[in-house]
C-alpha cells in the first residue's frame, strides 16, 4: 500500500509531539546507579527523579589475566573482567606436570637411641647401649615426593633420587624407586654439619607409548652434629674422627676413620664383603693400621699372618691399601707399658705422613686400642674432653662383646690425664714427646687433620 505525502507528514508530526516530554525531561547530565549484575548481564539507571533512562546489556569480557600462576602440585587462576561494568569471574588453570618434594630443613644422623645418649650425661651410655647389639649405624631420613598433573593413564617407569653435598650435584649418588618415597635401613653415610642437596626425576610412558622425564626442583637440608658413623659391610664400629670442633678449627671429615677388624682373628677369610671393599674405595682409603698383637699357638698374629715375618702382610680391604701392623696386647695400662708405648710411637710415625691419608685404624673390635689412639689424635688436635669421652663410649652402640664404662675410660687414659699441661692438647703433647714421639710428627698430624677456621 502506498503512503501519501500528507500521511507521512502527519506521522512525523505525531512522533515529534510524543518525544517532546522526554526531551524536556532529559535536559540534564545523567548520574547512574551502581551496575546491577548477574553472571550474564549488567544494567544501571539514571538517578534523576523523573528520568527513566537505563543502560543494559550482556557482559563483554576481556581476554583474561593470570592472577595466580599454575605450579607443580597447585592449579593457577585466570581472571576474566567485563570491559563495560567490571564484573569478573575466575577459571582454574590446570596445575603443571611435575614432582612435589616433601621438604625438610635439617636432619640428625643419629638413631633415636643414640640421640637419647647424646642428650644425656657422658657417663650415662650404659642406660642405652651395652656393647652387645649392633646399633652403631646412622639414622636415615625418608625422602618423600608426589607426582602431580599427570594423566591417570600415564605409566611410571621409575623414580630416581639424586643426593649430593654439592649444589651442582657433582658426584651425586643416585637411588632408584618405584614408590613415592625412598629410605635406607642402614643410613646414607651423611657427612655431619653439611648441607645436602636433593632432587627427584620420574621416567614416564604416556598413553601413546612415548616416554618422557619430569624433574623436581632442588631442595636442601643441613645435617646436625656428630659423631659420624658409617656403614661398611662386614666391618663393625666404623666411624669418622672428622667433624669434631677443636682448637682453631675442625677435624676434616673423610680423612681418618676408626673401625673394627676386616677379617676374623687368626683367619685369612675376610669378614669385609665386596660391598664393604667398594665403600673403602669410595672413601679413597690408602692405608690401614692394625693394632692386633696377640699370637696363638700356631704362631699367627690375630691378623692371620705368621708372626715370624716369613710372609708378607696385606690389607683385607684391597690391594690399593698400604697395610701397617703396630701390634700390642690390650690391657688397661697399655699407655704405660713398653709394648703399648711402641704401638703409639709407630702409629704416630704413620699418621705424620700425609701420603697415608685417607686411612683407617683398628684393633679387633675397634674399641680399646683403637680408642686409645683415637683419644691421643683428638687430644693433639685440641678436641673437648667430653667429646673425646663420648667418642670412646659410643662403641657401646656396636656389637663389641661387652660394655665399656666411663670409669674404664678414665682409668685407661690416666697417663695422659696425669701429664703436665693446662689443656689436653698440652697433656697429650707432653705425654707423646716423653715416650719418644718427635714433636714435628705431632705437629704434622695436627696440620694434616685440622681444617683451620
Amino acid at each position: 500500500m502506498k503512503i501519501g505525502k500528507a500521511t507521512r507528514a502527519a506521522a512525523v508530526a505525531l512522533a515529534v509531539l510524543a518525544l517532546l516530554p522526554i526531551l524536556a525531561s532529559c535536559s540534564h547530565e545523567h548520574v547512574f546507579t551502581e551496575w546491577q549484575t548477574d553472571e550474564k548481564t549488567h544494567s544501571r539507571s539514571c538517578t534523576a527523579g523523573r528520568c527513566d533512562v537505563t543502560e543494559a546489556g550482556e557482559h563483554t569480557f576481556d581476554a583474561g589475566t593470570v592472577t595466580k600462576e599454575a605450579e607443580v602440585g597447585a592449579p593457577g587462576v585466570m581472571t576474566y573482567t567485563c570491559t563495560v561494568c567490571g564484573y569478573s569471574y575466575t577459571a582454574e588453570i590446570p596445575e603443571k606436570q611435575g614432582i612435589v618434594l616433601n621438604e625438610f630443613e635439617e636432619f640428625d644422623t643419629h638413631t633415636p637411641l643414640q640421640k637419647k645418649y647424646l642428650a644425656d650425661s657422658v657417663d650415662s651410655v650404659n642406660k642405652y647401649a651395652e656393647g652387645v647389639l649392633e646399633q652403631s649405624t646412622q639414622g636415615t631420613p625418608v625422602f618423600k615426593w608426589a607426582l602431580s598433573g599427570v594423566p591417570e593413564d600415564t605409566e611410571l617407569l621409575k623414580y630416581t633420587l639424586y643426593l649430593s653435598p654439592n649444589e651442582d650435584f657433582e658426584g651425586a649418588k643416585t637411588y632408584s624407586s618405584r614408590y613415592f618415597e625412598y629410605d635406607r635401613s642402614r643410613g646414607f653415610d651423611f657427612l655431619i654439619k653439611t648441607r645436602y642437596y636433593w632432587k627427584v626425576t620420574a621416567n614416564l610412558r604416556a598413553a601413546d607409548g612415548s616416554e618422557f622425564t619430569l624433574e623436581s626442583k632442588v631442595s636442601s637440608f643441613m645435617t646436625l652434629d656428630g659423631p659420624r658413623t658409617l656403614d661398611v659391610d662386614g666391618v663393625a664400629n666404623f666411624r669418622d674422627l672428622g667433624g669434631k670442633e677443636c682448637e682453631g678449627g675442625v677435624i676434616r671429615q673423610n680423612l681418618i676413620f676408626r673401625c673394627g677388624r676386616l677379617n676374623p682373628n687368626y683367619s685369612k677369610t675376610p669378614s669385609i664383603t665386596s660391598s664393604g671393599k667398594k665403600k673403602l674405595v669410595e672413601l679413597g682409603i690408602r692405608a690401614e693400621i692394625d693394632f692386633r698383637g696377640s699370637v696363638n699357638d700356631a704362631g699367627l698374629y690375630q691378623n692371620g699372618f705368621k708372626a715370624d715375618g716369613s710372609e708378607p702382610m696385606t690389607s683385607w680391604g684391597g690391594d690399593q691399601i698400604r697395610y701397617y701392623l703396630c701390634p700390642a696386647v690390650y690391657h688397661d695400662t697399655i699407655l704405660s707399658d713398653a709394648e703399648g708405648k711402641k704401638m703409639v710411637k709407630d702409629t704416630f710415625a704413620i699418621l705424620a705422613d700425609p701420603d697415608n691419608y685417607p686411612l683407617i685404624f683398628h684393633c679387633s673390635i675397634g674399641t680399646d686400642r683403637t680408642g686409645v689412639i683415637a683419644f691421643l689424635i683428638e687430644c693433639v688436635c685440641g678436641v673437648d674432653y667430653e667429646v673425646m669421652a663420648r667418642d670412646y663410649l659410643f662403641s657401646n652402640f656396636a656389637n663389641i662383646g661387652s660394655k665399656r664404662t666411663y670409669e674404664r675410660f678414665t682409668t685407661v687414659m690416666a697417663p695422659v690425664r696425669a701429664a703436665s699441661g693446662s689443656t689436653y692438647r698440652e697433656k697429650a703433647t707432653n705425654y707423646l714427646t716423653k715416650i719418644g714421639v718427635p714433636l714435628e710428627q705431632i705437629e704434622s698430624v695436627r696440620e694434616i687433620l685440622v681444617e683451620k677456621n
